[in-house]
């Protein structure tokens, strides 16, 4: 075992078994922790609808994979199955409330719905979005995709100066 996969693995022996259950931590070929994960909260139906709902959230787009690409929805899997009962119902409640939302229009006008009221959510829907939108965010900038291919994070690097602003506006004059 080389160091690279016994410093992987320490994090791991840290948590509670059922945060790791079912994900792929040794990822040392650079591939998701997620990579073969079992779903061990959401239906097949909701993990699908989940990952649709993600998807909207953050599209893949000419720079980077999108939130299905990053394995949002087994993040959110992840999270939910260590969660509280409670957050459990909501999210099954929320799923439904977006899948019969989508059945009079599109899952894309559902969302589009409940962003447009997002800043004072009123309804189930749109605190349900709210969630959806921050565990969604959460899961694509933790993952492979998110950091470094979106945000193109190169990792800790020794600097010997400051990097120059090029920003105009910060320009002296």
């Amino acid at each position: 075992m080389n160091r690279r996969t016994v410093l992987q693995l320490l994090p791991a022996a840290a948590l509670p078994h059922a945060l790791v259950r079912g994900a792929n931590l040794c990822a040392a070929n650079g591939g998701s922790r997620f990579e073969n994960y079992n779903f061990a909260f959401f239906s097949l139906e909701e993990a699908e609808l989940a990952g649709s709902l993600m998807e909207i959230i953050i599209p893949a787009d000419a720079t980077s994979p999108g939130a299905k690409e990053a394995r949002t929805a087994a993040f959110a899997d992840l999270m939910l199955s260590s969660g509280s009962e409670d957050m459990r119902k909501r999210w099954r409640a929320g799923l439904a409330l977006f899948r019969r939302e989508a059945e009079q229009t599109s899952l894309e006008a559902a969302v589009a719905k409940a962003a447009r009221e997002e800043e004072q959510p009123a309804g189930d829907l749109v605190r349900f979005f709210v969630a959806l939108k921050r565990m969604t965010v959460d899961g694509y900038y933790t993952s492979e995709v998110g950091i470094h291919q979106d945000l193109k994070y190169q990792g800790n690097a020794h600097l010997t100066a400051s990097p120059k602003c090029e920003h105009p506006e910060h320009k002296s004059p």
